[in-house]
């Protein structure tokens, strides 16, 4: 199982983590499809539980949509929409504007949309099905080696866009099934520079029991 791993390979992810930032800002060059097809199968290899995917092929899918697309203009319209549906108690969706997002959407030039079918355990029969934050993250690492910039769009959790019947019809994806996960991918923007993150220090947050 572990026979080609070595030192090597755990500094070269210890080097990938501290490197992954999450860019805001893109300069809408398109990469290379063939790392685009690598970060998605990055993506396609993260975990899953067993009994919604047991027989089933398509039990993960994934949809690469250029922003500059005719589709991208019907999505962006479908999800700026969708937040009169989330709930006015949410602090997100009371403080966020749409708007911002669907410019960073039209930033990048490929947005990323992952579903996963929805079934037990019960982990898996919500909107935000969990391994779908390993599928995001299996991606961003992949994207981070490639010195491609990846911004999560997880307002498609918030505004559940897996069960809005039209934006499912527009991407072939039975309305209801799946949950739901979104990404942009793109090369940074030349002047971009991601601000600065204080992560929590292992030694004060850290208690061995």
């Amino acid at each position: 199982m572990f026979e080609k791993m070595n030192s090597n390979h755990s500094e070269a992810l210890d080097e990938i983590l501290v490197a992954r930032r999450s860019v805001k800002a893109f300069n809408g060059a398109a990469p290379d499809k063939g790392d685009i097809e690598s970060i998605i199968r990055a993506g396609l290899r993260a975990p899953f539980a067993g009994l919604p995917a047991m027989g089933k092929k398509d039990f993960r899918r994934v949809f690469v949509i250029p922003t500059d697309s005719d589709l991208m203009k019907a999505i962006g319209t479908l999800h700026f929409d969708a937040y009169k549906d989330v709930p006015a108690e949410s602090a997100s969706a009371h403080s966020y504007d749409p708007r911002i997002m669907d410019n960073q959407l039209r930033n990048a030039p490929f947005l990323i949309v992952a579903a996963e079918r929805k079934g037990m355990p019960i982990t898996y029969m919500a909107d935000n099905s969990i391994s779908l934050s390993y599928c995001m993250f299996g991606m961003w690492l992949k994207a981070t080696t490639l010195k491609i910039g990846f911004k999560l769009v997880s307002s498609f959790i918030a505004t559940k866009m897996g069960n809005k019947e039209e934006f499912c019809r527009l991407i072939g994806l039975p309305c209801g099934e799946y949950a739901l996960d979104a990404c942009v991918v793109g090369y940074p923007a030349d002047d971009y520079s991601p601000p600065q993150v204080d992560y929590p220090e292992y030694e004060s947050n850290v208690v061995w029991l």
